[in-house]
């Protein structure tokens, strides 16, 4: 079995696979905020929610948005995408 010879290249690890991890981590984050928002109980209704779910949950947001380009601008960098 032949693997695919640009997985191991270092341009496209740093280019590209870094930005898909990134968007794991984004996602990871969010499914965090959201099993923390289906347990809550006592600040599910009130107007201001708790400050550490809206940094997890803004946090998770900008990782996955920041991936998601992170992984565009690697492809064009890497050649794989073009403009």
């Amino acid at each position: 079995m032949r693997y695919p010879s640009l997985f191991f290249d270092p341009q496209f690890v740093s280019n590209v696979i870094v930005g898909w991890l990134l968007c794991l981590l984004g996602i990871g984050l969010l499914l965090l905020a959201a099993i923390w928002w289906a347990w809550a109980g006592e600040w599910l209704h009130a107007e201001r929610k708790p400050l550490a779910w809206r940094a997890l949950s803004g946090l998770g947001f900008a990782a996955f948005i920041v991936g998601v380009f992170w992984q565009l601008v690697g492809y064009a960098r890497v050649g794989v995408l073009d403009w």
